[in-house]
């Protein structure tokens, strides 16, 4: 989702700084199209870390383990992460 929002913003960025000639008054468009594209870089960002977040938790391997005593009163359960 990041991902998509970053490239529309730094798209309609580059459009309003680089392509439109016209000037508003009392509106710097330049800066609010430098704005958006500094925005659309930190939405991609955020989905790079997202994206790095997924990958190492998909590759995380869980082992759990379940023990009882003789009676089987006490039971003890392990989880551990390899």
């Amino acid at each position: 989702m990041f991902a998509g929002l970053g490239i529309i913003l730094i798209v309609a960025g580059a459009i309003i700084t680089f392509a439109i000639e016209r000037e508003a008054e009392g509106v710097d468009l330049r800066a609010i199209g430098y704005i958006m594209m500094a925005g659309g870089a930190l939405a991609l960002l955020v989905a790079l870390i997202q994206g790095a977040g997924w990958m190492s938790a998909r590759n995380t391997q869980f082992h759990n383990e379940r023990h009882v005593s003789d009676d089987g009163r006490h039971v003890i359960e392990e989880s551990q992460s390899k």
